[in-house]
């Protein structure tokens, strides 16, 4: 029954589309941007109404039933009363439209039956929105962990809601699922937008659903998907030149929930308004562009300033401890550390299965830097942990790259700076590109921080396979080449990891707590020891001590009737709890780290080298 609860925000984005659908459009336009409007107007509202409820101190699943409620009952009547005479869709080409259907519907699966085992969820994604709830606001609180609380949650707001209507995660990765596939309308769109017709359109749809790290990613838990979706549907909107009060909202909500979920789409975002801005200032239309800049501060603003100014409140700025931002962020701007840091960018997206041509690849690459003068590993431009060139091509979530699709998106690229009707968008998006390179600094998992620069340019693909399949023997290769990206995308859906459908590791030969250990095998049953151990003690206040990456997601699913509180914490303006205000404490850290935070003379044991229980004396 509480899953059914989950067809609220559904029928309520059903009912929105029917709602907002213009009326100006050529059918197959109108249907798609029905759809991006409605899915912008949802996702800003569940954003919003995170905060509102935080303020009302009624993050509870009460509230968000009503609201969900409120909204599908208001949505639907208002459907109805402009419900269409008719909702006729062009009949795609079948050649393309059914193996993507059988390709979206594979990760339906897999997202269903699949429960959150990514790393980074476990660590901070998913421990917040548990934090969430157990204290009725989305406050600062002490946390070892402090990427719960520096980085943007526009994605864990809407898995919340999920949360809190079905009382688990078990539809947590559909946020991801359904994401692609917005994505995916958006750059069709955009594709249609650019003179590509039906074929080219379709292509593009499958050039980005096709990629591995898209096909892995809509399964999970993660949030690259997310941002990817709320770009593309600015791009969508940016494209149409507009100064129409509808296309100025919906751009503007594009514009906060970027903002509000990750900051890597905005190095995406910004091009777009630039490319938007100054298609209006062409127009001569100067007081409505100054107007819609407004309007998007405003809803950037209203969407993220609320989570930005807890993190000023927790660290004294808005982005957070400076140690942090430097880890992630490159600290030369210089055009030849651009240069090779986006060069070591692009490589990594093309690794294939075959050494040769990655040893040749990365080569050039250090190459280039070497003739630059940069070392291709500078700290400034490198992740610490990171070391140029990777080799790691096989279809993992945090770090499969995508080769076939990044070689027609960047060959489609470069075609489109050329091409009149093409040219203004593809130097919006190697703007995208470049910005990206001159922030984000080059890591192992940068695959899939990149996707939304990928996602933009996927457009100019869709145009330039079209326009070279209409000679039957170019039609051939292309049609060989889209049959390879299909094969590597059903490889990473059957055999990736952490999640697969086949072999070994299926998510159909593996109970769910073994599922949700993939990445840490090891610990799984030390958790589950620890876990029981607490249960069986009958304590109603449980401390945690939670070191560097290790998880607490584990224990707050298994514990959802124990106050947790943690007894290390990160955040300057918030204590952690006292280990004598605890019943029970459970270490996920160094044995000398639990040994420090646990009275001498509590009974302790050591289950692993990184799970620990104590309980005070009898």
């Amino acid at each position: 029954m509480a899953a059914l609860l989950a067809l609220l925000p559904l029928a309520t984005l059903l009912s929105a589309a029917v709602v907002l659908r213009p009326r100006d459009e050529e059918t197959p336009q109108r249907h798609r941007l029905a759809i991006i409007r409605a899915a912008l107007a949802v996702g800003a509202g569940a954003v919003l109404s995170v905060e509102l409820l935080s303020l009302a101190g009624a993050v509870a699943r009460g509230p968000v039933i009503a609201l969900w409620a409120i909204a599908a009952v208001v949505t639907g009547y208002l459907a109805w009363r402009r419900r269409p005479a008719d909702w006729q869709a062009p009949w795609p080409p079948l050649y393309l439209a059914i193996p993507v259907a059988l390709l979206v519907l594979a990760e339906l699966v897999l997202a269903l039956a699949s429960a959150p085992n990514n790393f980074d969820s476990n660590s901070y994604h998913l421990p917040k929105i548990e934090h969430w709830i157990a204290n009725g606001d989305l406050g600062n609180y002490a946390t070892f962990q402090i990427q719960q609380l520096i980085l943007v949650p526009g994605a864990e707001f809407l898995l919340l809601h999920l949360r809190l209507l079905t009382g688990d995660d078990g539809l947590f990765n559909l946020l991801q699922w359904g994401a692609g596939l917005l994505g995916a309308v958006a750059l069709s769109r955009c594709a249609a937008q650019l003179g590509a017709g039906r074929i080219g359109q379709w292509l593009a749809a499958a050039v980005f659903l096709t990629a591995p790290a898209v096909v892995l990613e809509s399964t999970s838990t993660q949030n690259d998907l997310v941002v990817v979706a709320w770009v593309t549907c600015a791009a969508t909107i940016a494209l149409n030149k507009s100064p129409r009060i509808s296309d100025a909202l919906a751009l503007a909500a594009a514009a906060g929930l970027v903002t509000v979920t990750k900051s890597t789409g905005l190095m995406a975002l910004a091009p777009v308004l630039i490319f938007w801005g100054i298609a209006q200032l062409r127009q001569k239309a100067i007081k409505a562009t100054l107007s819609v800049a407004g309007l998007v501060i405003a809803a950037m603003l209203l969407l993220a300033g609320p989570s930005f100014l807890r993190v000023h409140d927790a660290f004294g700025s808005p982005l957070g401890p400076e140690d942090y931002r430097v880890g992630l962020s490159t600290q030369r701007h210089d055009p030849p550390a651009i240069l090779v840091n986006g060069l070591r960018l692009g490589a990594s997206t093309l690794l294939t299965p075959v050494p040769a041509v990655n040893e040749a690849v990365g080569k050039a690459v250090i190459g280039v830097a070497h003739l630059v003068d940069v070392d291709p590993n500078d700290p400034a431009i490198t992740q610490w942990k990171s070391v140029f060139p990777g080799t790691r091509w096989k279809p993992d979530e945090d770090r499969s790259p995508y080769p076939i699709q990044s070689a027609l998106v960047l060959l489609g690229l470069a075609v489109g700076l050329f091409v009149p009707r093409t040219r203004w968008y593809a130097a919006m998006v190697l703007g995208a590109f470049l910005l990206t390179a001159a922030v984000v600094k080059w890591q192992d998992w940068g695959n899939r921080l990149i996707l939304p620069a990928f996602a933009l340019a996927v457009p100019l693909a869709g145009v330039w396979l079209e326009r070279i399949s209409k000679r039957k023997i170019v039609a051939a290769g292309v049609a060989l080449v889209m049959a390879a990206a299909f094969a590597h995308a059903a490889a990473a859906v059957l055999l990736g990891q952490p999640r697969r459908l086949i072999g070994q590791g299926s998510v159909f030969t593996v109970d769910d707590w073994q599922e949700r250990f993939a990445r840490m095998p090891a610990q799984a049953a030390s958790y589950r020891t620890a876990i029981d151990e607490v249960r069986a003690s009958g304590a109603r206040r449980v401390g945690l001590v939670v070191e560097g990456d290790l998880w607490e997601y584990p224990v707050q699913i298994e514990l959802r009737d124990t106050e947790l509180v943690s007894l290390l914490t990160g955040t300057p303006a918030v204590p952690a709890a006292s280990v004598f205000s605890v019943d029970a404490v459970i270490c996920f850290s160094s044995a000398d780290l639990c040994r420090r935070a646990v009275p001498a003379d509590w009974r302790y044991r050591q289950i692993d080298p990184l799970v620990a229980t104590a309980f005070p004396p009898a």
